[in-house]
């Protein structure tokens, strides 16, 4: 109830938004038409609402994209109305870049009809109107949600029962979820513990007690939890779970006695077996879609602005040195999938067996190598290095689906072979053409803080992160810092 009980919030919030952004468009034209029955000079004439409706085609996507990007709706710990504006304002700005953008374009987002409007021929008073009445009529719907949940008709009761220090931290995340509409209803110890007199919640009993508290009281669940240690409690616990089952109250066990880690978990259901899953991997799969949808956008797009220069390199290397133009090698993609590598050769033909002579000279820790004027670049691939220009042919890797624009740079097979078991984790996320490590000195780094800077990027993976990197990458590539 409690995953079905986020889904219900989060569908709330979706609708609630949409709506209101809908009615900001409304008002927004009823405001401007005002002007008009005014008799004011200064304004034009304005096209009937049912002109503009069509635009909400656009709008409504768009914004739902963006509040959904910017982590609005996702199942997060509960946040208070003041955090959820301050994130609003953030996502809004965005969106109304975008929205002027496309404005600015002339970009037609119906179709043309006698006498009909495209989005380069919409009042901009409207828009300003519309973006200004946006983000409080969309807190405003956001405040209905949650009186709507916190209402006491529709509040979920939850009696806690278990070891006392793990019946409070329970207790406390459950008050903390309020606005999910959840409440406790009491708390039932395991007889360990009694009434210190210190709890917020009343202790209505213990274990035995439970079948007939929820007869007594209003209960819609019961949550079990005991600490690593206390399991004996359990088998005590299986009368108490088939007469909960018998008056249809949903009962939990907090399964706290596995080791506490970084992952996500979740229970799911595969051919009737019940799955405990733990993931440290983002698992957005709307997200993940957006991000790849955004990368072979990109990719193509820069790929088609680009071929003069790729043409350009091409010759470039193929008339300076002798060898293949695009050097190619078998990295470590995905959870180690191999795939096929494409760089410019920087160096000359047969660098890879030189590679063992030059190992006293390697300035990075192992298993990775790196060396300032390393003998075997070329003067042209060391250019190319310096401007990072080697990595272009990378647009490709990404299209194919191999790479993305942002993630850990994919590692050389024989390197993974070295890792240590906790740097393996940098490979559950799909390489990337940058990465924190690239932004933050690159080769200047240790091969450690190298591994911790990509770990730190998918525990906190974000599409906005991924945006801040690839912005910060620019700079980066043309100071060339850290770069050899």
């Amino acid at each position: 109830m409690i995953a079905a009980r986020a889904r219900v919030v989060v569908l709330s919030y979706v609708v609630s938004d949409l709506l209101m952004t809908a009615l900001s468009l409304y008002v927004a034209h009823a405001i401007r038409a005002s002007f008009g029955r005014a008799g004011s000079a200064l304004v034009g004439p304005l096209h009937p609402f049912s002109e503009y409706a069509p635009l909400l085609g656009f709008i409504l996507p768009l914004w739902a994209l963006v509040l959904t990007a910017s982590g609005m709706y996702g199942r997060r710990s509960a946040r208070t109305l003041r955090t959820e504006v301050s994130r609003l304002v953030r996502a809004l700005s965005v969106a109304a870049l975008l929205l002027a953008f496309a404005i600015f374009a002339g970009l037609d987002v119906q179709p043309r009809r006698e006498g009909g409007i495209g989005i380069i021929n919409v009042s901009r008073t409207v828009i300003i109107l519309f973006l200004l009445l946006n983000g409080p009529l969309i807190a405003a719907g956001r405040l209905l949600v949650r009186l709507f949940l916190l209402d006491p008709a529709t509040r979920r009761h939850l009696l806690i029962a278990g070891s006392r220090d793990e019946v409070m931290r329970t207790a406390h995340t459950v008050d903390g979820h309020r606005d999910w509409g959840l409440q406790v209803a009491g708390l039932v110890t395991d007889g360990t513990w009694g009434a210190f007199g210190d709890e917020p919640w009343p202790v209505l009993g213990a274990f035995h007690d439970v079948p007939a508290l929820v007869r007594r009281l209003v209960v819609d669940e019961v949550i079990i939890v005991q600490a690593a240690g206390q399991l004996e409690h359990i088998k005590e616990l299986e009368s108490v779970f088939l007469r909960l089952e018998e008056q249809g109250i949903v009962t939990r066990l907090l399964v706290n006695f596995l080791p506490r880690s970084l992952s996500e978990i979740s229970l799911e259901q595969f051919g009737g077996m019940p799955l405990l899953t733990f993931s440290t991997t983002p698992r957005n799969e709307l997200l993940l879609f957006i991000r790849r949808t955004a990368d072979v956008a990109l990719a193509t797009t820069l790929v088609a602005l680009l071929s003069p220069l790729l043409i350009g390199i091409a010759l470039a290397v193929k008339i300076t040195s002798p060898g293949p133009v695009l050097f190619r090698q078998k990295r470590c993609g995905l959870n180690g999938r191999p795939f096929t590598f494409l760089k410019f050769r920087s160096m000359r033909e047969g660098a890879e067996a030189l590679k063992p002579s030059l190992a006293p000279f390697n300035e990075m820790d192992r298993p990775a190598f790196k060396m300032t004027n390393d003998p075997r670049v070329t003067p042209v691939g060391r250019f190319l290095r310096r401007t990072s220009l080697d990595e272009v042919p990378q647009l490709f890797n990404i299209l194919k689906g191999d790479m993305s624009f942002v993630g850990p740079r994919p590692a050389v097979v024989e390197e993974v072979e070295q890792y240590e078991p906790w740097q393996r984790r940098r490979l559950s996320m799909k390489p990337g053409l940058t990465c924190l490590w690239q932004v933050s000195g690159r080769s200047d780094l240790t091969f450690d803080e190298w591994m911790r800077l990509d770990l730190e990027y998918i525990d906190n993976w974000s599409l906005w992160l991924d945006v801040k990197i690839a912005l910060k990458t620019i700079p980066a590539v043309l100071l060339g810092k850290g770069a050899k």
